[in-house]
């Protein structure tokens, strides 16, 4: 007998989803570019409001990585005025007051509940709740003021700086936008954030602690010092600046780093019999989630960390890995990240003899960091409830140490999906896995 059977665990459904990405500012926009193969991935050229006065005292090295998975003319007030009802002065203070990262969030936000066709007014606000993740928070604003700060003074830095800069305020303002106070917080487990999330949500309201939660990730990191920082250490995809679609390249034998995103990823997730009682669409159920630390190394991943995340996550699903259909993986286009990643699953799916379809999203989108494990999460639920799987992209030269499973290079592909993974890892070893079913009552 399952855990879940034995402690009578609440059954949890998907049935709402909200995507904000370079790639569009909602889930039709972004999904039918991902299964074009359309890559989000931009040449960049200004990476802060001080990058012209910086550059004239320290030119950037030619190989400095001008690329990213950057949204340009995203507009939090118009979506605000389309997508919820009679927004409020306090909903439109929200813009001035908040950090990009969090714009992001109530963006995603507010298409997921729309999507969902709650209407919050009737639903019992203490039994609602947030938690959205983020990897770095308002890095933006922090890195805007620290320079006011050295070039004109205490008085000048912003009295918002903290509320705009820490971590829990995406989760803060979407709590506040929708009365919900339940169960409110914010994860900051590196790459992993947004699905740990999403798992974190799942376990609230299978315990009981809330019957509705918005949930996912959120990023804005595309500043001067953070993709500095990536690229001193060696982490960015470099030698794109001209042809920037093709930077990002998951299990590629030319794969020489990750591309930065952002963006924000958000599901809603509700107690099934709830979303039954109000005749709700239902994308699928979530049935697994696993974690684990490798305790191995701050940023090289760990083969049997990863492992021991996706079989506990099997284990919590009560399924088999024969019975996985798709899996979207972490697949940054790290050298090391992808080789571990790929021998980690290929322990143990060839040790089950299955093969299931697996394509790297990044490969399109980029790399949103704390925001990357929802928007996969909603990729892996789209390709299950469509039946359509998404491509991997750049995939020209598989590296041989990555192959043995089906990539789907180059072109989407129909498939008939019932059980979807999806892999998120980040910097501290830290790791999660989530399982998702399609609905079949």
């Amino acid at each position: 007998m399952s855990v879940k059977k034995h402690l009578d665990l609440r059954r949890v459904v998907v049935t709402g989803l909200g995507l904000v990405n370079s790639m569009g500012f909602d889930v039709p926009t972004v999904w039918e570019r991902l299964l074009a193969g359309q890559s989000g991935v931009r040449r960049v050229n200004n990476l802060s409001n001080y990058m012209d006065s910086f550059q004239s005292i320290h030119p950037l090295p030619d190989d400095f990585p001008k690329v990213a998975g950057q949204i340009v003319d995203f507009d939090l007030k118009e979506l605000l005025q389309t997508r919820k009802k009679n927004p409020s002065k306090e909903d439109l203070k929200q813009i001035k007051y908040t950090d990009r990262f969090t714009q992001f969030a109530l963006a995603a936000s507010l298409e997921a509940v729309q999507d969902s066709g709650l209407d919050l007014e009737n639903e019992d606000p203490e039994r609602a709740g947030v938690i959205i993740a983020t990897g770095m928070g308002g890095v933006g604003s922090w890195e805007e003021q620290i320079v006011k700060l050295i070039h004109e003074g205490v008085r000048r830095v912003s009295p918002f700086l903290v509320p705009k800069m820490i971590p829990n305020l995406a989760a803060g303002n979407v709590s506040i936008s929708f009365k919900a106070k339940g169960p409110n917080i914010a994860l900051s487990t590196a790459c992993a954030a947004g699905a740990h999330a999403i798992g974190m949500a799942y376990r609230s309201i299978q315990m009981g602690e809330a019957d509705l939660m918005a949930t996912g990730g959120t990023e804005a990191a595309i500043t001067l010092l953070t993709m500095t920082g990536f690229y001193r250490m060696g982490a960015l995809a470099t030698g794109s600046n001209d042809h920037p679609e093709a930077a990002s390249r998951p299990f590629d034998t030319r794969r020489n780093g990750f591309v930065m995103s952002e963006g924000s990823g958000v599901l809603v997730l509700e107690e099934l019999d709830h979303a039954l009682r109000r005749g709700a669409n239902i994308y699928g159920e979530i049935i697994g989630f696993g974690m684990t630390g490798d305790a191995h190394h701050i940023t090289d991943p760990h083969i049997e960390g990863a492992k021991r995340c996706i079989l506990l996550a099997l284990k919590d699903a009560d399924i088999s890995p024969q019975e996985v259909d798709y899996i979207n993986p972490h697949a940054t286009a790290t050298p090391v990240g992808d080789r571990n990643e790929a021998k980690a699953l290929l322990q143990i799916f060839q040790e089950a003899n299955h093969r299931p379809l697996v394509s790297a999203t990044k490969s399109m989108t980029g790399h949103l960091l704390g925001a990357a494990g929802a928007v996969e999460a909603i990729f892996s639920i789209l390709a299950m409830k469509h039946g359509m799987v998404p491509p991997t992209i750049n995939l020209d030269d598989l590296d041989p140490e990555c192959e043995g499973f089906d990539l789907v290079p180059g072109k989407a592909r129909e498939a008939k999906i019932r059980y979807a993974l999806s892999n998120s890892f980040g910097f501290g070893g830290t790791n999660a896995t989530l399982v998702f079913k399609s609905f079949d009552g």
